[in-house]
């Protein structure tokens, strides 16, 4: 089976799953694959959330025109946001445990309970993988865009530290839980990557940490986002190359720049793609085209969703509207 079709089957695969970990450096745009993700899966009919994790300015408030808070908001049928901050998540986590409301918050606002928190491993990342484990079980996916994939990583290793650490307890029995979603054959981890040679090196470290660090998590497939498909002829490029000798200036030079620039880009996503071929030849990968930023963040996504339906081995509706 070639890797374009091993993409093809997983993007439909992704969106029938339960949630969807989506990861890479930071500027790839991890948050509009996360987003059109979400927004292809609604529109297959699936009640989906896209959430942030504790983002003080959330992205998708820009992306879907609309607030991301800590409680989901929905956007568009079926589609719905959420801003996951751990101070929320964590009050909800103690008032599960103690259902008095006003004796949680006295706990919480205690000076030493802080400090404790605070100097507990691994305590925030739980807390907000133990919510999230809640949420999966509300939606029919959950849509996770993870922070950029160095902390990522460390998140995700995580609850096997914390069961390591806390033998017994509720932060052990909420390591447990982190872990089983994690493990679980319907949840995937998603890799944005651009066509640039820093950015495919952090990414081939991430894949290789994370099989290494959460061997049972699914690596189910890697974007690479805006990519410079095949435009010029072998002739073309000989052609660029004869008239750059020649200097122009003006009118003339402008369009050689944009040609040389042109080439630039393709061969550095030709580079990419051989050797996230020959390094990770067995992750799921597809490219996804350059998109023109007009109309803003809503119409970039509306597209990005488009193209990933284009890559779908099933037919998928990309999705309408706003």
């Amino acid at each position: 089976m070639s890797g374009a079709a091993r993409a093809q089957a997983d993007i439909a695969e992704l969106i029938w799953g339960k949630v969807i970990l989506v990861t890479g450096k930071g500027g790839v745009g991890k948050t509009s694959v996360a987003a059109s993700l979400g927004r292809l899966a609604a529109a297959q009919g699936r009640k989906t959330l896209v959430l942030e994790l504790d983002a003080q300015n959330p992205s998708l408030n820009a992306v879907f025109a609309a607030k991301a808070r800590y409680e989901p908001v929905e956007v568009q049928p079926n589609l719905f946001i959420a801003n996951l901050d751990w101070l929320n998540a964590l009050k909800e986590w103690v008032e599960r445990v103690i259902p008095a409301k006003r004796i949680v918050e006295r706990i919480l606002e205690n000076h030493i309970v802080q400090l404790f928190l605070d100097a507990t491993p691994g305590n925030r990342e739980v807390v907000t993988l133990s919510k999230l484990v809640w949420l999966s079980g509300e939606f029919d996916l959950v849509v996770v865009d993870l922070p950029a994939s160095g902390h990522a990583t460390a998140m995700l290793r995580t609850p096997q530290e914390v069961m390591n650490l806390f033998t017994a307890g509720p932060l052990h029995q909420r390591g447990l839980e982190a872990q089983a979603l994690l493990e679980s054959p319907t949840t995937h981890l998603v890799l944005v990557a651009l066509p640039e040679e820093m950015v495919v090196n952090e990414t081939l470290e991430t894949y290789n940490k994370v099989r290494a660090e959460v061997p049972k998590l699914k690596i189910s497939l890697l974007v690479l986002n805006r990519a410079a498909r095949p435009s010029l002829s072998d002739d073309e490029r000989a052609l660029l190359e004869r008239l750059s000798a020649a200097y122009p200036s003006g009118a003339e030079g402008e369009l050689l720049l944009a040609g040389r620039w042109e080439a630039t880009l393709e061969a550095g996503t030709a580079s990419a793609l051989e050797r996230l071929g020959q390094e990770a030849p067995l992750l799921p990968l597809i490219d996804v085209p350059r998109l023109a930023p007009d109309g803003g963040p809503e119409r970039l996504v509306r597209n990005l969703a488009a193209a990933l339906a284009r890559s779908s081995s099933r037919a998928l509706h990309p999705g309408g509207g706003r």
